[in-house]
């Protein structure tokens, strides 16, 4: 038996971590779980330095990379090929080497007589547990073919959604990145020169003015440790935010930020969703398959909502009355949920209020560069506003006294 380390939650929150014997991550994932503690994580911890290398050199699998994957599995198996033969085709046209070996790793497996599930589970850094579960449940089932399609649409959601709301930041943070730059440009090149006439002058400065060129002075002055004080607070801000404390807290305000905040909190509710739709779908108990979402949403405040509902549903609670005690379930997913629960489509309810939360989605995204237009010009026109004062007047008090 392999030893390895893992990282899981108990249902309070509380984070643990340790080593583990078993035969593969999947088995020690089912030990956590009889144990009562919610897997997060778990790797080999026999790996040497040789192998920490390789695994930092090696390139990674990119999400679009597993979504047409997924998609070409579906279609192929759909088809009739042979799982040997499927694989071996995958891995000769895929460009990434990574991928490549990793889908050889898995047919050599899957012809030593491991199933499909098992063969997967054993690369959880690209195959992650809905991957490995949805498998899982659609062979047992003996209805892959139906689970990849599922699996298959539920990932190009997934990554679609991901992808907009990363184009969506790309502006405003190209705006303030332009706003910082050109104002230490300004601070450190252009008020120094102007620094230099006014002193020359010898008038007396507007209170403005002497503000900029004091910042202009400590910039100057300070230039390396402001760097590095900068460097300091991020590294101080990952520490904390890698704590479930810091972690929760900052998921926390993230959904408090303007126009971001609710954007953040549909996302969520849309994953929430489209995922649980598609784990029930596929066969899974209803509570496996809310442990299992639970760890896919990606915020803290919402995935301890999810484990709250999960230990509640466990307990024999319904689902929609659990999620009205719950803070970040949208009262749109409630009703819809519970209509799910009572006319026995949960699945097809779910899979609804996920579509119609995509469409909002896409909406808000094409919408969003309009609203953060006014924002982002008053903070342009403020910058502006704020050097233009500070360097003219002193000129115009200059031009009046010579008049005078």
């Amino acid at each position: 038996m392999a030893k390895f380390s893992y990282k899981a939650r108990r249902m309070n929150g509380t984070m643990v971590q340790g080593f583990m014997e078993g035969d593969n991550p999947i088995a020690v994932k089912t030990k956590l779980s009889e144990e009562g503690l919610i897997p997060i994580s778990v790797a080999s911890a026999s790996s040497g330095i040789g192998l920490s290398l390789a695994a930092l050199t090696r390139k990674k699998v990119k999400p679009e990379e597993i979504v047409l994957f997924t998609k070409q599995f579906a279609t192929l198996f759909k088809a009739g090929m042979g799982m040997e033969n499927i694989l071996s085709t995958l891995s000769k046209q895929s460009s990434n080497p990574t991928l490549k070996e990793t889908l050889e790793t898995i047919k050599n497996d899957i012809q030593q007589g491991a199933s499909l599930a098992r063969a997967f589970c054993k690369h959880p850094s690209i195959f992650d547990d809905l991957y490995i579960n949805m498998l899982s449940s659609g062979e047992e089932a003996g209805i892959l073919d139906e689970v990849l399609n599922q699996l298959s649409d539920v990932l190009e959601k997934d990554f679609s959604m991901k992808k907009g709301v990363k184009s969506a930041m790309l502006y405003p943070k190209i705006v303030v990145g332009v706003l910082v730059c050109a104002s230490a440009v300004l601070m450190i090149m252009v008020i120094p020169k102007f620094k230099d006439i006014f002193s020359q002058l010898g008038a007396e400065l507007p209170l403005p003015t002497q503000i900029m060129i004091w910042i202009s002075d400590f910039m100057q002055d300070y230039f390396f440790m402001i760097i590095g004080a900068a460097i300091f607070l991020r590294f101080l801000f990952n520490r904390y935010y890698a704590t479930p404390k810091g972690k929760f807290k900052v998921d926390t305000l993230s959904f408090k930020v303007p126009v971001f905040g609710p954007l953040g909190l549909k996302v969520a509710n849309a994953r929430f969703s489209n995922i649980l739709a598609c784990l029930y779908k596929s066969g899974l108990p209803v509570t496996k398959a809310l442990a299992i979402t639970g760890q896919t949403i990606g915020n803290e405040a919402f995935m301890r909502d999810v484990r709250i509902l999960q230990s509640d549903v466990e307990k024999g609670n319904s689902i929609a009355e659990s999620m009205r005690n719950l803070t970040y379930f949208n009262p749109v997913l409630v009703e819809a949920t519970s209509i799910g629960e009572k006319t026995g489509a949960l699945d097809g309810m779910l899979s609804s209020i996920g579509e119609h939360y995509d469409m909002e989605i896409n909406h808000t995204i094409k919408n969003l560069t309009t609203m953060l237009e006014p924002m982002l010009l008053c903070c342009i026109f403020g910058m502006v506003a704020v050097f233009a004062l500070a360097i003219f007047l002193p000129i115009w008090g200059m031009s009046d006294a010579m008049l005078k």
